[in-house]
């Protein structure tokens, strides 16, 4: 009996039926490697790249019971890591900054980042083009 290989590829591929589907059912927040490549051609999404500096990153965290040196290594590798994700599915740059309608910089706090968020919901609701 052939044993099916779950390997990053379908992996990616399942992400992709899975993201598509949510975004056609209803309205949701989705969080994932891929997302915004996998949903970049529909006109009914909000796609927003957050990002903070490398000093947040770290006592982020270290808040979260990683040692410092753990906290820096993380910072160096996750990037990285991601950067080559989309590279290697996606053909692009990260972050590919063409696909995000905003870039906003967490370092502001969660409440402005939620705030700017929610302005540009408000914004696309009242704009029906």
């Amino acid at each position: 009996m052939p044993v099916d290989v779950l390997d990053a590829d379908s992996i990616v591929r399942i992400s992709q039926r899975v993201v598509e589907q949510a975004a056609a059912s209803e309205k949701c927040v989705i969080v994932g490697r891929g997302s915004q490549h996998f949903l970049r051609a529909r006109d009914d999404t909000l796609r927003f790249f957050l990002y903070a500096s490398r000093d947040k990153k770290i006592r982020r965290l270290v808040s979260q019971d990683n040692s410092e040196g753990d906290a820096e290594t993380l910072v160096n590798t996750i990037d990285r890591e991601r950067a080559a994700f989309i590279k290697r599915y996606f053909h692009a740059e990260w972050p590919n900054r063409s696909v995000y309608h905003a870039m906003i910089n967490t370092d502001l706090g969660d409440e402005t980042v939620v705030r700017a968020i929610l302005s540009f919901l408000q914004q696309s609701d009242e704009d029906p083009e």
